[in-house]
């Protein structure tokens, strides 16, 4: 048998084991087959893959650098650019992709990469110009497209969209919408499905390798872990991080599996709980094992399938129970889910076929907030942040991807039935600013009448909402923790009752206030309500007694009774 013929066989078992997904026996084989010919360049490319594929970003790096050593590879510069990406190295992951263009100026994939490297780092600018140059090519490439629409809903570039979306919605069940984009553009129970469960279907990884099986063992105490990439700024730890503290130590053993935070953060929440593991670095499979050997009863993710989430060491079962919270408002689409932690208004047992997850039920609002009213030692003023002493201050610090057209249009038409009112918005990036100065001004407003706010620190924050007289919240997806700091802040929200989770997580947070008058059937209703706010004092006196209420407010922010209602509903499906 010569050389080249026994490579060939090496590559050719290699590609039927990655096509049925056998990853353990494929990378068996290519080391051994390195060890024969340890130069050749698709072998060391083909372990870096699956290195990649198995979350070990570390092993992957280091076999497309000996690639690099070995031969200027477009390949090799364009899987670094994603193990970059993967692990937030943004800079070094834009170097690799113009490296592989370099070598060749049609490479696509390394264009897409360019392109998402560009969108995380908001240059959108720079992210579009790089998608348009594969549709010039592929007009109906199904990841350019994705892209591109994702790029147009951050910038508020509404009259671009909808050519956009169409394409999108003839790409259901192709599995390259990723469900978090889905539920922002759309409320029908039945495409958030779809679209989530083809995306479950493409991205599931199989691994055979799932190293010690979870042993079942009686524990002393119910053992409960939390799986998180967010413990950092971000909304998700700033909701979740009382709660580690909050659970009854006699009764329960806690335990954090984090694969993203600071380190600052991180010393604060090891002393509230077991073990905090740091698996950042770890491959999938072995932070299996470090999970395992924790012979969990029950493990929550908190990011599910957003940014940082470690889906696939689900799929191995390192607990008995398995269940998604907080992260995403949605179904998951993956099977590696016993339950969603919820409630009865984001989702409504209607709403169960639409799940691949069953419904766990908490009593009140499933949303746990973090306790703290405010923090700020400066009182804010109207003043300060440039907005007029006398107007009603209407107000929306959501992320203007949650923005769309008839939001936006309803809240034009109250600027116009309230002259004397100026809207406040959360200036999140500088093409979205710009889209929307045009936009109020081709509908005949005053763009001062618009005003941006900086992002700021959470305390600061906390301070200057105050100096609001009424919250808009967006009707796809709604505020969650910007809808909490507003109602703890004693500042009324109004919200349109959606149909999926996403749409209805301020009803819920509204509701548990009892203030289900704030929340509307219709954009009709949502209009006259924030009227009503402004200009009947009565109507203000009677939902700020609602929000001042003492027993409202430790209802929704009382740590300790959410931990024990927690632990009730956690222990009974055990």
């Amino acid at each position: 048998m010569n050389t080249k013929k026994t490579l060939e066989e090496f590559i050719s078992y290699i590609k039927e084991c990655l096509k049925s997904e056998d990853y353990d026996d494929a990378l068996k084989t290519l080391l051994t087959a390195i060890e024969v010919y340890p130069d050749q360049p698709p072998l060391l490319i083909n372990v870096g893959n699956i290195y990649k594929c198995i979350g070990d970003y570390k092993q992957a790096e280091n076999y497309y650098k000996k690639v690099l050593e070995i031969k200027n590879s477009k390949e090799a510069h364009n899987n670094l650019s994603v193990v970059y990406l993967e692990t937030s190295l943004l800079e070094q992951s834009i170097l690799h992709a113009k490296k592989a263009i370099q070598i060749d100026s049609n490479y696509v994939e390394a264009y897409y990469n360019l392109a998402l490297a560009y969108e995380k780092t908001g240059e959108y600018k720079s992210a579009k110009k790089n998608i348009d140059h594969i549709l010039k090519t592929d007009a109906n490439n199904p990841n350019a497209i994705v892209l591109l629409f994702r790029i147009l809903q951050n910038t508020c570039d509404w009259k671009n969209l909808e050519p956009i979306e169409n394409k999108l919605n003839n790409m259901i069940e192709v599995g390259v919408e990723h469900p978090f984009m889905q539920i922002s553009r759309s409320e029908d129970l039945e495409t958030n499905y779809k679209v989530a469960k083809s995306w479950a279907r493409k991205n599931s990884l199989q691994f055979t390798k799932q190293s010690k099986l979870h042993q079942t063992k009686n524990n002393k105490k119910v053992r409960i872990g939390y799986i998180c990439g967010e413990l950092r700024d971000h909304p998700t730890f700033y909701l979740i991080k009382n709660l580690f503290k909050s659970h009854n130590a006699k009764k329960f053993d806690i335990f954090i599996f984090s694969s993203n935070h600071d380190v600052e953060i991180k010393s604060k929440l090891q002393k509230n709980v077991c073990e905090f593991f740091d698996i950042t670095n770890n491959s999938d499979v072995e932070a299996i094992d470090i999970i395992n050997d924790c012979n969990l009863d029950i493990l929550i993710d908190l990011s599910v399938v957003i940014s940082n989430n470690r889906i696939n060491i689900l799929r191995a079962r390192p607990a008995k129970k398995i269940i998604s919270y907080l992260g995403f408002p949605g179904t998951s689409g993956y099977s590696h889910y016993d339950y969603l932690l919820t409630d009865k208004i984001v989702t409504p047992m209607k709403h169960q076929p639409f799940y691949t997850e069953k419904f766990l039920f908490l009593p009140n609002c499933y949303q746990i907030n973090d306790g703290v009213s405010n923090l700020s030692k400066t009182k804010a003023t109207k003043k300060q942040h440039s907005l007029p002493e006398k107007a009603f201050i209407l107000a929306c610090f959501n992320q203007s991807f949650k923005l769309d057209k008839s939001i936006f249009d309803c809240w034009i038409e109250i600027l116009k039935k309230l002259p004397n009112s100026v809207l406040w918005m959360l200036e999140d990036n500088e093409i979205a600013k710009k889209n929307l100065y045009q936009y109020i001004e081709k509908n005949l407003i005053d763009k001062k009448r618009l005003i941006f706010a900086k992002r700021v620190a959470r305390e600061e924050h906390l301070e200057r909402i105050k100096l609001v007289d009424v919250v808009l919240d967006t009707q796809i997806y709604n505020g969650h923790t910007t809808t909490t700091d507003a109602l703890q802040s004693g500042i009324p929200v109004v919200t349109k009752t959606g149909k999926h989770f996403a749409s209805r997580v301020s009803s819920s947070l509204l509701s548990s206030l009892g203030l289900n008058e704030l929340c509307c059937e219709n954009l009709e209703d949502y209009k006259q309500k924030v009227m009503d706010i402004c200009i009947n004092k009565k109507t203000k006196l009677r939902i700020l007694k609602k929000l001042t209420d003492k027993k409202n407010f430790e209802k929704m922010h009382d740590n300790k009774l959410f931990a024990k209602n927690l632990e009730k509903t956690l222990t009974q499906i055990l």
